[in-house]
């Protein structure tokens, strides 16, 4: 299945502002994370990784619902979702 991903901030700076992802049949979001984790670098890897220890550096949405509100990384995906990538933006 395809799953469509659109990134903000410095996640542009690797993936592009979009990107379209295939995953297996009966993906969840970790699968998700853990292919683009293929694709970053160290810092935005570390950025990855605390979500999954529950401590989010990124809001991440699934078709305009941040996941937090649905099953976290075991929300499942499905052919033409899409997700967003929200880093945290630090401004005065």
């Amino acid at each position: 299945m395809k799953v469509k991903v659109r990134v903000f901030g410095r996640l542009i700076d690797i993936f592009g502002n979009e990107l379209e992802m295939e995953l297996e049949p009966n993906a969840k979001m970790r699968d998700l994370l853990a292919k683009l984790r293929e694709k970053t670098l160290s810092l935005e890897e570390e950025a990855l990784n605390r979500y999954e220890r529950d401590e989010p550096e990124l809001t991440i949405l699934l078709n305009g619902r941040n996941i937090h509100v649905l099953k976290k990384l075991e929300t499942p995906l499905k052919d033409g979702d899409t997700v967003v990538l929200l880093p945290p933006v630090i401004g005065g």
